[in-house]
């Protein structure tokens, strides 16, 4: 009897990113040593997807892998606790021996916070005095009675407080040398003792939307274990992000360095086509809210204004942040319109044509060729809306010409709508209007406005970014 295959983990691959993490899984089961690698997208370019799929790809090639979520480990306050604690949860339950030994060990590592705190307080001349202590004496500390015998002998001159800050220093060297090595080493063994391989790999996401002086902090921690045997870790970045943070927090750097080569050894990305920029602009669009269809034709469902926004994204030169805000601006219409019917496509249409600028020859990115029925405007019911009898008769068969050809060419799916679409005037005595001339006179002179002026009304009440200084 066959046996049941794994779950392809890339079967919702909409950015088309299967053959890049078969790439990076061979590049992973070729390291033996302690490895640290980044991959680098911008945002909402399919990290997190990417990371979810990569992450059962390799655990079906055999890999041990940790995820961490760096945004939901952001209260934590301190990085390294929530890194060890990861590795914890990983252990199995029926485990018991492993997993208290580890909890145990776990509460020493908790004294990391000590450091943060010194580095918050200390803003004075016991600065230097921590610092020179720590050199000299850190590696003697074994225990809190060592720590208080190392500040007594620096001299009775000194503060309490800056006594008190010395403890905690050397105490955080103290895990840092020698309890957190061990805590690693011990986690280590027992995650990979029934494994073919020795290798954990540490997968790190959600630094970009993290508070900014958290997502240093673990990017300063994380330099506590980067170095361990049998761990590789890789990053899931925004890159340009996380620089402009560390400049922000330490200044400028020397030309041509980044804060992030302090800690990665291989930089890897996830490239951006016109392909995965159209599949995640799609995917983002398949969650519009539409209640109320401007009609049963499939031209007016989500699935055709999803299409859409896919085509349009590369076309407009919008970055993908840049896309998101266009397409919250689709979701706000509809969601605070949801009793009224409406074109979520040409929503998509407009709101992506308004943030789009201009071609270098001056036309515009998007035109009306991408949703034909677009180009149902007043202009168009001025053209055929002149009084009949001011025409002859065969100037009346061409007019009814012309429109039923402008009708077929560009919104045939706009005939047999609700009548309270049209908002036609009401005839009497029984008439009734030419097929076309819903269409082509009524429809035209509030089809497009109507829509337009939805968004215009939203755009009045959003808060926009301000101008760069």
């Amino acid at each position: 009897m066959n046996a049941t295959l794994p779950p392809d983990p890339w079967n919702e691959d909409l950015p088309g990113y299967k053959a890049i993490g078969e790439t990076f899984g061979n590049l992973i089961a070729s390291i033996d040593e302690a490895k640290v690698i980044s991959i680098e997208a911008g945002f909402g370019r399919g990290k997190t997807f990417f990371r979810k799929a990569w992450a059962e790809h390799l655990r079906q090639m055999g890999e041990i892998v940790v995820e961490i979520d760096a945004q939901q480990s952001d209260h934590s306050g301190d990085p390294v606790v929530s890194f060890v604690g990861a590795l914890i949860n990983m252990l199995p339950i029926e485990d018991k021996t492993a997993r208290q030994d580890a909890f145990e060990r776990g509460k020493k590592i908790a004294g990391l916070t000590a450091r943060t705190v010194t580095r918050m307080l200390a803003r004075s001349a016991a600065d230097e005095v921590i610092d020179l202590v720590t050199d000299t004496a850190a590696d003697q500390v074994e225990g809190i009675s060592a720590l208080e015998n190392v500040v007594e002998d620096v001299g009775n001159g000194m503060s309490k407080l800056a006594g008190d800050l010395i403890a905690a220093q050397l105490a955080s060297e103290q895990v840092r040398q020698k309890e957190l090595p061990e805590q690693l080493s011990a986690l280590h063994a027992a995650l990979t003792k029934d494994s073919d391989t020795k290798r954990i790999v540490i997968l790190i996401d959600e630094l970009d939307r993290c508070h900014p002086e958290y997502a240093i902090a673990l990017l300063e921690a994380m330099k506590l274990v980067f170095d361990h045997p049998g761990f590789v870790f890789c990053l899931m970045v925004n890159a340009d992000y996380l620089e402009n943070v560390a400049a922000k927090r330490f200044g400028s750097f020397v030309e041509g360095e980044r804060y992030l080569d302090k800690f990665v050894d291989i930089r890897l990305q996830l490239p951006q086509t016109d392909e995965t920029l159209k599949a995640a602009t799609r995917h983002l669009a398949e969650q519009l809210p539409l209640e109320i269809p401007y009609g049963e034709d499939q031209e007016f469902s989500v699935a055709r204004a999803a299409k859409l926004a896919g085509e349009l994204a590369p076309i407009s030169k919008l970055s993908m942040r840049q896309i998101k805000r266009v397409l919250l601006k689709v979701e706000l219409a509809l969601r605070c319109y949801r009793n009224e019917p409406l074109d979520c496509a040409l929503l998509v249409f407009l709101a992506f044509k308004g943030a789009s600028g201009l071609a270098p020859d001056g036309r515009e990115l998007i035109a009306e060729g991408f949703l034909r029925r677009a180009c149902l405007t007043p202009k168009v019911a001025e053209q055929f809306s002149e009084p009949l009898n001011y025409r002859s008769g065969r100037e009346e068969q061409k007019r009814e010409y012309e429109a039923k050809e402008f009708i077929q060419k560009n919104c045939q799916e706009l005939l047999g709508l609700p009548e309270d679409r049209y908002k036609s005037p009401h005839l009497g005595n029984g008439r009734t209007y030419f097929e076309w001339v819903p269409v082509c006179v009524h429809l035209a002179e509030h089809y497009v406005p109507g829509h337009q002026a939805i968004l215009d009304a939203l755009h009045r009440l959003e808060v926009t970014e301000p101008p760069a200084a």
